[in-house]
């Protein structure tokens, strides 16, 4: 499974949330502040050695995540898969911006591993994995596929 990271900014005019610039890459945000979900697993080691200078204001809980992107202009992060959450709750487009984070660590690989003896069993799971991934959105500035190997 690959996981795509998306950086969300309001509309202010600089970057990274000017609407002509389609794509961002890590140095493209250098110096920002933003506000992160803590619970993020490896992205947050991404995030932290890729982004230099940066301030990440980790939050704990969803809710507080929620309010705090609902009424801040702090950039946010979330990934294809973030959607798929049923307790993410999207703020609202209003002025809103998402742009795709591109280069060699802005997509993480996600592994199974599952005993052999196993496999039988968690198969039915796994090919239920793979149809869901297929329908996760994609971020709009990539149209890219999703695929679960």
């Amino acid at each position: 499974m690959t996981g795509s990271g998306v950086v969300k900014g309001r509309r202010r005019g600089g970057r990274p949330h000017s609407s002509s610039t389609p794509c961002l890459n890590f140095k493209d945000l250098a110096g920002l502040s933003f506000v992160v979900l803590d619970d993020i697993g490896a992205w947050k080691d991404v995030i932290g050695k890729e982004i230099k200078d940066a301030h990440f204001m980790y939050q704990d809980e969803r809710d507080a995540m929620d309010e705090i992107t609902l009424y801040s202009s702090f950039p946010y992060f979330t990934t294809n898969v973030t959607a798929a959450d049923p307790s993410y709750h999207p703020v609202p487009a209003n002025n809103w911006v998402e742009r795709s984070i591109k280069g060699p660590k802005a997509e993480l690989t996600i592994y199974v591993t599952v005993k052999r003896q196993r496999q039988t069993q968690v198969q039915p799971l796994v090919d239920r994995l793979k149809a869901a991934w297929a329908k996760l959105p994609t971020t709009p500035t990539t149209g890219g596929t999703n695929v679960l190997k």
